[in-house]
């Protein structure tokens, strides 16, 4: 992987987990919310583990009020 791609990774995995905590969300209420495993959305705010897929991600972007491009760093809104 190279580092642009790791400072993509870096910045929806901070993004996601910082839209969870704005709901007040735990992991396990959020997999609850959509439909997921507790060990699923866990991973996906763990360094170098798995991020969800693109659609997950946008389903998120719309879940949280946020654009797709907030998700991945384009934005700050």
């Amino acid at each position: 992987m190279n580092m642009k791609d790791y400072e993509i990774r870096e910045v929806i995995r901070k993004r996601l987990i910082e839209c969870r905590k704005e709901k007040g969300l735990s992991q396990a209420k959020l997999a609850e919310e959509i439909g997921s495993n507790p060990t699923t959305v866990a991973s996906w705010e763990q360094p170098d583990k798995a991020l969800p897929h693109i659609e997950t991600l946008y389903q998120l972007s719309k879940y949280y009020g946020k654009s797709i491009g907030y998700m991945y760093g384009e934005s700050d809104d």
